[in-house]
């Protein structure tokens, strides 16, 4: 298991707080097995390289009030 932890300051808009969860993701995930990207301003993409695991993606905690976190497989 490989846990990210994001810092989001008070008053961060949501294209911003897509941009910090996808920096996080893009400094604390192993870069030869994961591209992470941002899609429409407010949508974070976590795809595997080929030849790597299927994975899963769990919110363990959120303490941003009025921030939505869905998450989607496709």
């Amino acid at each position: 298991m490989i846990r990210v932890v994001i810092q989001i300051e008070r008053g961060t808009s949501e294209n911003h707080v897509a941009s910090a969860i996808r920096n996080a993701f893009k400094a604390q995930l192993p870069p030869d097995a994961f591209h992470v990207e941002k899609d429409d301003g407010e949508d974070v993409l976590v795809k595997k390289h080929h030849g790597y695991a299927n994975f899963t993606l769990e919110v363990v905690e959120n303490t941003v009030k009025a921030v939505r976190i869905n998450l989607d497989h496709e």
